[in-house]
């Protein structure tokens, strides 16, 4: 619960668990993007771990450089800086581990059942609460930083939110019932984050991945996948070693879905043609 003695976001550094995550914290009351002021840090060489922290974005981005709504006061708008010895094509895992991350976070903070949709959101009954943006700068020896970001919708109430989301969108508090206290739920996503992202570098990817599976909303649902103009249908089957999606287009053929749009249809145990 957020009450009246809760940690201000911007004490946050204050309670970290974490040994180098987040132990240089900036902080805003307004900024235009977390991911853009992150990445302007990243480039004048800021350490890896940098936590970029606002009250609230006049400029949110999501995915595609949708809008991500922003209100001041309610929400978790955060990005954080790393410089993974990762490949490009394996970046993709820093999205899927920011997602276990959340996820695990918010079950733990607020008994709510979250699920994750392939490759950016977190959702609880099928309404989003969470979106993740992965941004990186890839030079010629590989990926010399990453910027993830994530954007929380914890105590918005139905007047925070556009009305046109209303439909698909949701917060913490509006599924919960009750104001849930941002900053320890910050901390406890920053220390997952670290644990997860240190196991992944050392190619530990058992944990991460299972936990993926287990918070996964798209396993096992029929879907369609937006890729380059191109539409395709088939069946979420598994996640790969690189954060791509598995899906099963024909009986006996596959298709590994890297980036896209996907839209849930519906769940394959339902499908009498399957």
């Amino acid at each position: 619960m957020e009450t009246n003695s809760s940690l201000p976001l911007e004490q946050v550094s204050k309670s970290l668990t974490t040994r180098w995550l987040g132990r240089t914290v900036h902080f805003y009351k307004e900024v235009d993007s977390t991911n853009v002021t992150a990445m302007d840090l990243a480039q004048k060489d800021t350490p890896e771990g940098t936590v970029v922290l606002a009250e609230e974005q006049l400029y949110g981005r999501g995915r595609g450089d949708r809008f991500w709504h922003s209100p001041a006061g309610v929400g978790i708008y955060c990005s954080i800086v790393l410089r993974p010895e990762l490949s490009p094509a394996k970046t993709m895992l820093l999205t899927l581990m920011t997602a276990v991350a959340i996820a695990k976070a918010v079950a733990l903070e607020t008994n709510l059942s979250p699920r994750i949709k392939w490759p950016n959101d977190i959702l609880i009954d099928d309404k989003k609460v969470v979106g993740i943006l992965l941004e990186t700068k890839v030079g010629a020896t590989g990926v010399e930083h990453a910027i993830i970001g994530f954007g929380i919708n914890v105590n918005h109430t139905p007047a925070d939110l556009p009305q046109e989301l209303l439909l698909a969108a949701s917060s913490l508090f509006i599924e919960l019932g009750e104001r849930v206290d941002r900053s320890k739920l910050l901390i406890k996503i920053l220390a997952e984050v670290e644990y997860l992202y240190e196991r992944l570098l050392q190619g530990d990817l058992a944990i991460m991945l299972e936990d993926w599976r287990h918070f996964s909303a798209t396993l096992g649902r029929h879907v369609r996948i937006l890729q380059r103009g191109e539409l395709t249908e088939g069946v979420a089957v598994d996640v790969t070693e690189e954060g791509a999606l598995l899906v099963q287009v024909e009986q006996d053929s596959f298709i590994t879905v890297h980036a896209g749009d996907i839209e849930h249809l519906r769940i394959v145990a339902d499908d009498a043609d399957r």
